[in-house]
């Protein structure tokens, strides 16, 4: 029996619809997402959004099944990286943990705590760091472990924007997508990198480093392709009226369109397993504004999801936090 247990850290999402209201007044009550204090008008301010929004998130769930598949991605990758480390010599549990939605990181933790789990490793599933998604995550876990499982060891993994199997994994799938397309040339097909945005301002006036890792992503993942293809970067799913981190993707699938460009292949850079904001943003949203935008030829790359080079990534990013295995 092990004492130690990794906790793959990730957002969450409504498995149903019937769990949506409550999603998304978790997401909006994140003081790393509404930034407004104190704690209770910011949980006024999460109720009246999550209240506003609920039909139109609920049309969203629905249209990609009902609700999000990012818990079962995310069992699955810990299930993958589970059997990776044991076959290496190395006993941990590996559970996925949830910020905003079941497995909820404090009922994780507590169940962990109660198998005698002593030693703890944070590990965010967010390739990227960002102060709207890494830091919260870290934070939470932390304190989970505090209340219930105090006085045991706590350790964390940051960001890891150019680990060379996260880079291995998404040229594995790139080039698979590349060759379905009608003309598999990699010089006449746009790579379009699609990115969370985050507001600017966490940039400009907090030094959020996202927007730097994310470009290093794209030039590690472009470097290892060799450089054969076009390329941009862009960002999706903004909210509010604040100003985000651009171009919108929408608008440089419009730029695209108007150059002419016949064949675009999208990569969600820094999202690492299939939800709303692939399988409805771009494979609904996107995909028809690149059909108004008249490209004939619009695809995108799936999600890493349980992809093996992408496991042994993680397992790889797990075994280098010697502090957690000695």
């Amino acid at each position: 029996m092990t004492d130690r247990a990794i906790l793959f850290l990730q957002l969450g999402g409504p498995e149903n619809l019937k769990e949506v209201p409550s999603f998304l007044y978790r997401l909006f009550s994140d003081p790393d997402v509404i930034r407004v204090k104190p704690a209770f008008l910011r949980k006024a301010i999460a109720a009246s959004i999550a209240l506003a929004r609920q039909r139109t998130s609920r049309s969203l769930y629905a249209s990609i099944g009902g609700g999000s598949p990012i818990r079962r991605w995310t069992e699955a990758q810990a299930a993958g990286v589970e059997k990776i480390l044991r076959e290496s010599g190395r006993d941990a549990f590996v559970r996925a943990a949830m910020n905003c939605s079941s497995p909820l990181v404090e009922d994780v933790v507590a169940g962990l705590a109660g198998r005698g789990i002593r030693r703890f490793l944070a590990f965010p599933l967010y390739p990227q760091y960002s102060l709207t998604t890494t830091k919260g995550a870290l934070e939470r876990s932390r304190a989970a472990v505090e209340k219930s499982a105090g006085g045991a060891d706590f350790h964390e993994l940051g960001s890891w924007p150019v680990h060379p199997g996260f880079v291995a994994a998404h040229v594995e799938s790139i080039r698979e997508e590349i060759a379905r397309f009608p003309d598999p040339d990699p010089t006449r097909i746009h790579l379009l990198y699609s990115a969370h945005s985050i507001p600017r301002k966490l940039v400009s006036r907090q030094g959020d480093p996202y927007p730097r890792e994310v470009e290093a992503s794209v030039a590690a993942i472009n470097a290892a392709l060799g450089g054969r293809s076009p390329s941009s970067l862009a960002y999706q799913s903004k909210l509010g009226p604040v100003e985000w981190l651009g171009p919108p993707t929408l608008d440089e699938i419009s730029r695209l369109g108007k150059a002419g460009v016949g064949q675009v292949l999208v990569i969600p850079i820094a999202f690492v397993s299939d939800h709303v904001e692939t399988l409805y943003e771009v494979d609904q949203l996107f995909a028809e504004a690149a059909r108004k935008a008249a490209i004939p030829n619009f695809r995108r790359t799936p999600g890493l999801n349980d992809r093996p080079t992408f496991l042994r990534a993680l397992a790889d990013l797990a075994l280098s936090s010697q502090p957690f295995w000695g």
